[in-house]
This record gives C-alpha cells, structure tokens and sequence, in this order.
C-alpha cells in the first residue's frame, strides 16, 4: 500500500509569484508521492476546477485558496479549503489585484530611495499580464548590470548569506514589516474573510503563524478561534520542529483543526518542494481527519 503523503499549501501560476500551470504541479505532487493536496492561490480560487478535474484512483484533491487578511493590525495569510467557489473568491481577486496594482509604483519608488535601479519596462516584460511583484522585481535588480556593485545586493548573489533563495529572502529584508521599503496596508478584516469561506461551505485555517509573528502564539490563536478560525497550519516549512510540536498540541486542546503545506511556489523559492512537511504518523492520523472531513 502507498505511503499517504499530504500537502494543503501550494501554488500554481494563477498566483502571481509562482510559475507552474496547473497540470504541472499535480504531475510534480505525483511524482513526489503525494495522495492528497490542495492547490491555495494567492486570493484566487481559479485553480479549483482544474485541479479537482484533475483527481483520480491515486489522488485526493480538496478546493483551496490563500486570502491575505489583516487581524489586530497585523497581516496574516488565511487558508481556505473544501468551499465551493462563487463570486466571492472572484471579487477577493479582483480587489486584491487593483490593490497591488496601486501599490506597485509606490513599491518601486521605495527601491530607487534605496539606491536600487529598477528597470520598469523588464519588470514588465517579466511580470507580462500579471501585477509585478516584490520577487520580480528582485530579479530584475539583480539581474541589471548596473546594480552589480551595489553592497546592498551583495547577500543575494552567488555565495551570499541570502543567496539560497535570494528572491524571496529580498522580499523578506525589504519588504517585510519594518524594513526600508515596508508600505503599510490594509487588507480586508479576516473576520470578514472567515465568513466568506465558511458561507460557501469551507474550513477557515490559519497559514504559517510562525512567519508571521515570534511569541504571543497563544493569545493571537485563542483570538482568531474566537472570530470563526477553524484549524491551524501546524506542520509547515516556516516552522521549527519545536513551533509545530506546540501548535500541534494547542491544536488538539483547542479542537482546531491541525493541517500541513510546504508552502511551495517553484522559481522564488527554490529551496522548498511539494510535499516538504514533517509529520508522525499520529500527527499524519490528526491531518488525515481534516481532509476526511472535507471529502464528500
């Protein structure tokens, strides 16, 4: 009997920092030995048709997305699986994406203040139809021959401290919270965003809490459980063993759902791979009930 194998947390190319179609990626998760998966775009749910047409003898899929959201001033990444896709998962996009579209001048304005070239019409050339986002435009800077001497680049290049995913490690260092090119934003309430999900019939989890905040786990889980949250992303490639050991049991205490996802994308971070998650086989029994429960 196979080994069951499983991965809630991925992305396709209808995310647009990830690159692989659809059919791509599920042949990658086969190819990995993964039973059962869900394919969670960046606020989109336009992979669920493909991908759960996609099922068979060998393979379980599950609809999912990945909405950002803001709870207590803080932003966070809120799963969503087995809900059935309406026009509320299209409009999310389509406010999600005029968002970025405003924000990405103002992004790239940030990177010239720090000294960084930034070659527009590549970045368009690279971005194609899609909003341009923070790892393209590191890839366009770094590729330019004019920033090569730039010691602000140096940690990403060949041999660096940052140079093992140096795409998504220069979103993190510049763009992450309280760093030099942070814009600050709103995205929609994630109470809100929990309701969406759950009137269409899915299951709210949190997403890789560990990359989010570093201490409070706690008090932030009990909150979010309080406005409808049902289950935690425990095993994720963000995560110490340490972390996931605790949040597996707050999850069971707190009867949250427990959940796992390498969180893959492909190109911009080429470290992670599907089904990059580390579990017992207690652990595996816990996220097995969860899928269960979302197969008809």
């Amino acid at each position: 009997m196979m080994e069951e194998k499983i991965d809630l947390h991925m992305h396709s190319n209808y995310s647009d920092d990830a690159d692989l179609p659809v059919a791509e990626l599920i042949s990658r998760c086969k190819a990995h030995g993964i039973t059962t998966l869900a394919v969670t775009d960046h606020n989109s749910a336009d992979s669920v048709a493909e991908a759960c047409a996609l099922a068979d003898s060998t393979l379980r899929t599950i609809s999912g997305i990945e909405i950002d959201c803001t709870f207590n001033g803080r932003n966070y990444h809120l799963l969503g699986y087995g809900f059935t896709p309406s026009d509320d998962f299209s409009q999310i996009h389509r406010n999600f994406s005029e968002l970025q579209r405003e924000l990405t001048p103002k992004k790239i304005e940030t990177l010239r203040h720090c000294g960084l070239i930034v070659d527009e019409n590549a970045l368009a050339e690279l971005a194609g139809e899609r909003v341009p986002q923070e790892e393209q435009m590191a890839e366009v800077i770094l590729a330019d021959e004019r920033n090569q001497d730039n010691p602000l680049l140096h940690p990403y290049r060949s041999g660096g401290p940052r140079s093992d995913m140096p795409l998504i490690n220069f979103y993190w260092d510049f763009f992450g919270a309280g760093r030099p090119c942070y814009i600050p934003v709103s995205y929609p309430a994630m109470e809100q965003m929990v309701d969406v999900i759950r009137s269409n019939g899915g299951t709210p989890v949190i997403a890789h809490i560990g990359a989010n905040i570093k201490q409070q786990y706690q008090e932030v889980l009990s909150g979010m459980q309080k406005i409808g949250v049902m289950g935690i992303e425990v095993f994720s490639s963000y995560h110490t063993p340490e972390l996931a050991a605790w949040l597996y049991d707050f999850a069971l205490n707190q009867n949250l759902h427990v959940t796992c996802g390498s969180d893959f994308h492909g190109h911009n971070k080429p470290k992670i791979e599907v089904g990059q998650c580390s579990y017992n086989a207690s652990q595996l029994a816990a996220i097995r009930r969860f899928t269960d429960s979302l197969m008809p």
